[in-house]
């Protein structure tokens, strides 16, 4: 088994209001029997010693206590930018690996693989890319980037990763577009999402209509 990463923490956000999902907590989809926080979290734990929860409703996931480092966004309403934020003001490592809740194909080789290039890339922000599509959050940010999407957010009315990122030092990691690697960073955000992953949600598939 090889050694965890003691460098750089994880972090999974699970702030989004869910609103093509009927409301539903798109963590608690199940896949393969496993609610897909269930899963991303133990596939985590596999490669990081310390897994950060982004949410503002704690109460829901207070089974994952022991596993987690649990925290809510800090800066209030800018997205994905807030939980961004938030993560990397409460942890003591170097960098976060950052990820959404509801990526239920996520691959531990890919990850270190990722982790790895980090290690020899100086940069602010590692972020894979196929073609011209970016995956913000399947990425790593140093934790100095705290202050810079602070400063970003009370300046702007634009909370957009993709324009942050034009401030920023960002190496876009070129990957080959196969159904390999589009299925890692496939998120389930609509019921036709849910049932091509083979999932279901409280086994009411109808109800998400």
């Amino acid at each position: 088994m090889k050694e965890k990463v003691s460098n750089i923490a994880a972090a999974v956000l699970a702030g989004g209001r869910n609103s093509r999902m009927a409301g539903r907590n798109k963590g608690f989809i199940q896949i393969g029997g496993k609610p897909i926080i269930a899963r991303t979290i133990e596939l985590l734990g596999e490669i990081f010693e310390e897994i950060i929860l982004v949410t503002n409703s704690p109460q829901e996931y207070k089974s994952y206590r022991k596993a987690v480092v649990m925290v809510e966004d800090i800066i209030k309403g800018a997205g994905p930018l807030s939980g961004i934020h938030s993560a990397l003001s409460v942890t003591g490592k170097e960098a976060v690996f950052f990820v959404a809740c509801d990526m239920p194909f996520l691959h531990n080789a890919s990850i270190r693989q990722q982790l790895e290039l980090f290690a020899k890339i100086d940069c602010d922000c590692l972020v894979p890319r196929i073609g011209s599509s970016a995956e913000p959050l399947h990425a790593i940010y140093k934790k100095t980037l705290r202050d810079n999407i602070y400063g970003f957010v009370k300046d702007s009315n634009d909370y957009s990763i993709k324009s942050f990122f034009k401030t920023v030092n960002v190496y876009y990691w070129d990957l080959e577009d196969s159904r390999f690697n589009k299925k890692i960073f496939k998120n389930v955000n609509t019921k036709e999402d849910l049932l091509k992953a083979g999932g279901h949600y409280e086994s009411k598939i109808k109800s998400l209509a």
